[in-house]
């Protein structure tokens, strides 16, 4: 049989099968192979007398993360506040690249959109509606959530960002229910406070698979050489071949079609500063 792992606490793993969810262990021999399993992988499972599952494979995997430990993910929603808190544009986009990197697709999701202006909403908008599928919502309210529900239907999703930006807030309005903890901002820091302690996929009526992870707030940028990075920015790869430079950076070059562009307020300035803060870093 085969089945979802939809979520793992203390060795023990839990199976769905679309209708209902087997707690069990992995056999012996996928331990000493030191096999790895993954929220989300597909596995292959028999189940005893007591209708415990056992692990027996692993099917082929689509992709996965090391951290958080997911596998065949399809599409991230990178979620961050119109307001409390600020938004930090860096951490948004390195978010963005990274998932770039590992070709899985990217939705934006800006929350609290009752707490900013409608011209500063609008701003944030603009920012990444040209390359990506973009909601703004009130998880309280529910407004603007049938949007993301549409963008994100029948996929394997996950949500990402800050804390405090209202991801288990929107997620329990999507579950119909308070499923998740909730969490609040620090006076102190400014920043909200981790509510998620383990890695679990819910199941919208639609089919679509949501997965809650810890401390999503950043995925691992591997080694690449500088030059790459620009393929990361959808708003780059489209202007290849339109620079002087066949090995245009994009930073001191003449006739670069990146900066002409960003002159015109066509490509953002918080993106090009995102990929100038990039390029740094892999240097």
């Amino acid at each position: 049989m085969q089945g979802r792992i939809v979520k793992g606490i203390g060795g023990f793993y839990y199976v769905s099968d679309g209708d209902r969810v087997y707690m069990g262990k992995a056999r012996g021999v996928l331990k000493r192979n030191k096999k790895l399993l993954y929220v989300g992988d597909i596995v292959e499972y028999e189940l005893d007398d007591n209708e415990q599952c056992v692990i027996t494979g692993v099917v082929e995997r689509k992709n996965f993360l090391f951290r958080p430990p997911v596998s065949n993910l399809e599409m991230l929603v990178v979620t961050f506040a119109a307001a409390n808190p600020e938004v930090n544009f860096p951490v948004i986009d390195k978010l963005i690249a990274a998932s770039e990197l590992r070709d899985i697709d990217v939705a934006i999701c800006i929350t609290k959109r009752d707490l900013q202006s409608a011209d500063v909403l609008e701003s944030y908008v603009k920012t990444y509606s040209s390359v990506y599928p973009v909601a703004t919502v009130n998880g309280v309210t529910g407004e603007g959530v049938e949007d993301l529900l549409e963008i994100i239907k029948g996929k394997n999703v996950a949500l990402a960002g800050p804390s405090g930006v209202g991801k288990s807030t929107l997620l329990n309005f999507m579950l119909g229910g308070d499923v998740m903890e909730t969490g609040s901002i620090s006076d102190k820091t400014k920043r909200g406070r981790h509510t998620t302690r383990h890695v679990e996929i819910f199941t919208l009526e639609d089919g679509t698979n949501i997965y809650d992870t810890p401390g999503f707030t950043s995925l691992d940028m591997t080694e690449m050489d500088a030059h790459d990075v620009q393929k990361l920015f959808p708003e780059f790869r489209r202007l290849r071949g339109e620079c002087k430079y066949s090995d245009c950076m994009h930073i001191n070059e003449p006739e670069c079609a990146v900066k002409e562009q960003l002159e015109e307020g066509i490509i953002p300035q918080t993106r090009y500063r995102s990929y100038l803060a990039m390029v740094e870093e892999v240097k």
